[in-house]
């Protein structure tokens, strides 16, 4: 054998090393996301002209963590991810807000997919109990807003509009673990958990929570091309 022939050998052999794990990678990485178009959730009503009327999340008056007013509007042309909580939760909340925090820093740099989180709890979280509480988890302002409001419009918007925690849990604060992923037309498009028993589980919840959030973002980028 030439030397020329195993030179051509030994770069074809490099080549390999580089080429196949890296094709590898992107292969897995097309193969581990795949498009499933998300239900909208909620009761569905079919008016007279054939047309569907889906369930909406509607309206509700918020102030932040900077003691500025709020409501949906603020969130509008936005994928908009909600969860509820009260600060002196000690296990649950703490959890399930790691998790989306986990989620948000993921999109740091995606203007239209905003996180809202929600103590049901006013008495007790004031807006410097609020501050704290995001400035604990890092929380971007212009990323993920800690709010809360009256206790009762935000029952029953958690209850009615958001369809979570259907059963109350305890005598004062209903409780629930899950994030509420709504869409642009504040219509809901997935309600998923967010604990887990093991890191492997955890991880797994925050892949799934990432693919819903895809899904929306590949059907908006489908119904802009389509036009």
């Amino acid at each position: 054998m030439s030397i020329f022939s195993k030179k051509n050998i030994k770069v074809a052999a490099f080549a390999a090393l580089i080429i196949l794990p890296a094709l590898g990678v992107f292969f897995w990485g097309n193969l581990s996301w795949v498009h499933k178009e998300l239900p909208i959730l909620g009761n569905t009503q079919v008016l007279p002209n054939g047309e569907k009327e889906y369930h909406t999340v509607g309206d509700v008056v918020l102030f932040n963590q900077h003691g500025q007013k709020i409501s949906m509007s603020d969130f509008d042309s936005s994928i908009l991810l909600v969860n509820i909580f009260f600060a002196s939760c000690p296990e649950v909340c703490p959890e399930m807000n790691k998790q989306i925090q986990s989620v948000a820093e993921g999109y740091i740099r995606e203007n239209n997919i905003k996180f809202l989180t929600v103590s049901i709890d006013p008495e007790s979280d004031s807006v410097p109990v609020l501050k704290r509480y995001a400035d604990a988890y890092n929380a971007d302002l212009n990323k993920r807003t800690f709010a809360t409001g009256n206790k009762k419009e935000i029952y029953d918007w958690v209850i009615n509009d958001l369809l979570l925690a259907t059963e109350q849990r305890g005598a004062d604060f209903i409780h629930d673990d899950k994030v509420v992923i709504i869409d642009r037309d504040r219509r809901i498009r997935a309600i998923l958990p967010t604990r887990a028993a093991t890191n492997s589980e955890k991880i797994e919840l925050i892949r799934r929570i990432k693919d819903d959030i895809e899904n929306l973002k590949y059907e908006y980028r489908k119904k802009a091309l389509d036009k």
